[in-house]
């Protein structure tokens, strides 16, 4: 297993440029995948009759698109909280202690953290 990264102010403010990229591609995937291919959900629904689906090709594309971009960026350390709130955490290390630096759609920079089990709602300036 990898070792954990933890992230300084900047290293995580140096890819807020790509999530703030990704991460509407992701809202929009993630869309995409619930309401785009109802032909699909049917076919989820009748599978037990052997039922196929026409979109089910384009839905798989969708979703291998989706995953491409998540694993990327989980790969770089970050940790993507919630897809519609456009949430992403980042691990860090303040005072000794772990905690995540807290990035929101479509925030230009790192300018708030938590504790790790308080979340969203315990969000405080890093100032």
């Amino acid at each position: 297993m990898a070792e954990k990264k933890f992230f300084t102010v900047e290293e995580a403010n140096s890819i807020v440029p790509q999530l703030l990229k990704e991460v509407p591609r992701i809202q929009g995937l993630t869309s995409d995948l619930r309401n785009k291919y109802p032909d699909v959900k049917n076919a989820w629904e009748k599978h037990k009759y052997d039922g196929g689906s026409v979109q089910g090709t384009q839905y798989l594309g969708t979703a291998l698109q989706l995953n491409r971009i998540m694993n990327d960026l989980e790969s770089k350390g970050c940790i993507i909280k919630g897809i519609k709130e456009g949430l992403v955490d980042f691990p860090s290390l303040r005072d000794g202690r772990e905690v995540y630096l807290c990035w929101k759609a479509p925030e230009k920079e790192i300018q708030f953290w938590h504790e790790i089990d308080s979340g969203f709602a315990g969000r405080q300036p890093l100032e």
